[in-house]
């Protein structure tokens, strides 16, 4: 196992090994620069490269039409269905009203027989019939089909989105992908899908109108298919130009509804308030949407003199069709009852072939979107080449940070340069430093939510970044300084930190009275199913420091062999720092526990203390041992006290 772990370890580093080390020379790469690092995800992320060939529109039509198919296939394949039969019943009806004709004009001046016109009426009664109800039938077909293909596809945006590196969101570039990916992901799949079907059925009924016609009048069709080509040429012009402002737009676009999120919403409503910005805002908002609207004019603009252009050239080529049929009859090279009813299939076919115009525009422009939510599930890292993965450690007797150093992407800047520290089972273990240290940075690496840029953090001489980093999280819980407060029921809340267990009632109070919230969760209207938010009927709200001790009860119920406590006291009151600080080692059951802080003196019951600045562990040991050495520790420690002991003489 440690040969692979080692031909794992080499392979990763191939190409980012030196990287920390170029930036730190002063060399520093481009951050969006491929050269300046190994394939990642974020090659995926910028815009493909292919161009809107056939075959790419094929594929991505394929892409959407496959979607739909394993969806439901009974209800796709009804709906086609239905659009074949109804043009059949455009061919029926056409030759009914033609053989109605015929019998009226064979009657001459005397009144038609009954008998001779009474065939064809039924026909035209039933077929008629028979598009109504196939329309209303494929309405409800696709309305169904429509909500399900929406359904779908926003699971796989948000499988994507909950499984790709954390290094993702720290990419502009993710966001608008996953932006574009939410908006287009059910609309756009299925507003393919439904052009494809009405395609079909216009197709069809433009086939079947044309058969009718050349059938009559064979010179007349040539002339009809060039009278498409204006008209097809600025739909296909405007699909483009469309897809290309709205990539434009997404940045804007994203802006504008975090400061319609920001002015409507509970968290940001203080500070709206308190400081009075709530017009500036506003003002902000409405510039944002002045530049959507201006974009989108020019854009129409544009498109609406072009369609003019084609639709004279349109309606020239049937107003010479038109002339044509005048003649035709003139000449007697058409009866009256083929003459009435060419002028009804051309009328019939002139409808058919715009709905043919508008849904293969349609078609076009939907598969330019559909590819902003193929490229995004593209993402998905379950999706990629197959990648050999190490069993992930379910404990530990030892983890070991080596030579660790970490940049964020997007930036040259190191967030940790050379990191080595040791938490060993059953130990605490602090690190301590000012807001910007890197605590939190390294707190992310040991929870498996980033890899390191170079360097290595093993557990038992396991490698974490060759091993399931899924997996490996079962083994790690994490209290972020920044944990969610999750508007669901209290129950939920503390029970999310282990899923499979969510029904576990005993072990959601056992972790709740372990972190002191049980008092006042029991207090609750509906105790631990009441909702915590008042957004939602009979929920509540909790303070600051009772949020924290529910997060606390989270990271308690995942019952892991590391916990990572992230500020854990930052929100309580000094006596509950206190209270929780000396019974850190009976609350934790002997877990390994990585505590990071800011507060120096918060941090004295640790076995081991390290103490980080600037990215850089600058000295470790034991609270005696760090305040023997006299360093920054002993310095910063001693400054905080002073502030605490030095308060009631300055009241004094």
């Amino acid at each position: 196992m440690l040969d692979r772990c080692r031909e794992c370890a080499e392979n990763r580093e191939v190409g980012a090994r030196e990287e920390p080390l170029r930036r730190e020379g002063g060399d520093e790469a481009a951050p969006d620069d491929p050269a300046s690092r190994g394939f990642s995800v974020y090659d995926h992320i910028r815009p493909s490269a292919e161009g809107k060939t056939v075959r790419a529109l094929i594929r991505l039509l394929g892409a959407a039409v496959g979607l739909v198919w394993r969806v439901d296939r009974r209800q796709f394949a009804a709906a086609i269905g239905l659009q074949v039969l109804a043009s059949l019943a455009l061919t029926a009806q056409l030759f009914a009203v033609r053989h109605v004709a015929a019998a009226i004009v064979d009657a001459g001046s005397h009144q038609p027989k009954l008998s001779a016109v009474l065939p064809g009426i039924v026909v035209l009664a039933v077929v008629s019939a028979t598009i109504a109800i196939a329309a209303s039938l494929q309405a409800h077909l696709t309305l169904l089909l429509g909500e399900k293909v929406g359904r779908e596809a926003q699971e796989h945006v948000l499988e994507v989105a909950s499984a790709v590196d954390l290094d993702a969101f720290e990419r502009p570039a993710f966001y608008d992908r996953l932006e574009r990916a939410r908006f287009n992901a059910g609309e756009r799949n299925m507003a393919a899908v439904q052009s494809v079907i009405e395609l079909i059925g216009a197709l069809l009924g433009s086939v079947a109108a044309l058969a009718v016609i050349v059938t009559l009048a064979p010179v007349l069709g040539p002339l009809l298919l060039i009278g498409l080509i204006p008209g097809w040429r600025n739909a296909a012009r405007y699909s483009r130009e469309l897809h290309r402002t709205m990539q434009e737009l997404t940045p804007i676009d994203r802006e504008r509804t975090y400061l319609m999120r920001a002015l409507s919403e509970r968290d940001h409503a203080k500070e709206v308030r308190a400081f009075g910005v709530a017009s500036t805002l506003r003002a902000r908002h409405g510039r944002l949407y002045d530049i959507r609207i201006d974009m989108l004019r020019r854009l129409v603009r544009g498109h609406v003199w072009r369609g003019l252009v084609s639709d004279v050239a349109g309606a020239g080529a049937i107003a010479l069709t038109l002339a044509l049929v005048v003649l035709l009859l003139r000449e007697r090279q058409l009866s009256v009852a083929d003459g009435a009813t060419v002028l009804l299939a051309l009328v019939m076919l002139g409808q058919r072939l715009r709905s043919v115009l508008t849904q293969a525009g349609a078609l076009y422009e939907s598969s330019l979107f559909v590819e902003d939510f193929t490229t995004f599930v593209d993402l998905n890292p379950e999706t990629g080449p197959a990648r050999e993965r190490l069993p992930a450690p379910a404990g530990f007797e030892s983890i070991v940070v080596d030579d660790v150093h970490f940049a964020y992407p997007g930036t040259p800047r190191l967030s940790l340069r050379g990191v080595s520290l040791e938490i060993n089972a059953g130990e605490i273990v602090a690190l301590v430093g000012a807001n910007g240290s890197g605590k939190t940075t390294l707190a992310k690496l040991l929870s498996g939510l980033h890899t390191p840029s170079s360097g290595k953090i093993l557990w038992d001489g396991v490698d974490v970044a060759c091993v399931d980093p899924s997996e490996l999280r079962r083994s790690i819980a994490v209290l972020f300084q920044d944990f969610v407060q999750w508007q669901l029921p209290a129950r939920d809340n503390i029970a999310l930190g282990r899923p499979e267990l969510i029904d576990d009632a005993a072990r959601v109070h056992e972790a709740a009275e372990t972190a002191g919230a049980s008092p006042f969760l029991e207090r609750l209207p509906a105790g631990y199913e009441t909702i915590l938010s008042r957004a939602f009927p009979g929920g509540r709200d909790l303070s600051t420091g009772q949020w924290q001790r529910v997060a606390l009860a989270r990271a308690f119920f995942r019952d892991a062999p590391l916990l990572i406590m992230d500020e854990p006291t930052a929100s309580l009151d000094p006596l509950a720092e206190y209270q929780l600080f000396n019974s850190i080692r009976e609350l934790v059951r002997g877990r390994s526990v990585l505590f990071i802080s800011h507060r120096f003196s918060s941090v004295k019951l640790a076995d081991r203390i390290y103490v980080l600045s600037d990215g850089e562990i600058i000295e470790h040991g034991s609270h005696d041992e760090l305040m023997a050495t006299g360093g920054r520790y002993a310095h910063f420690f001693t400054l905080q006290a002073s502030a605490y002991l030095d308060e009631p003489s300055a009241h004094a």
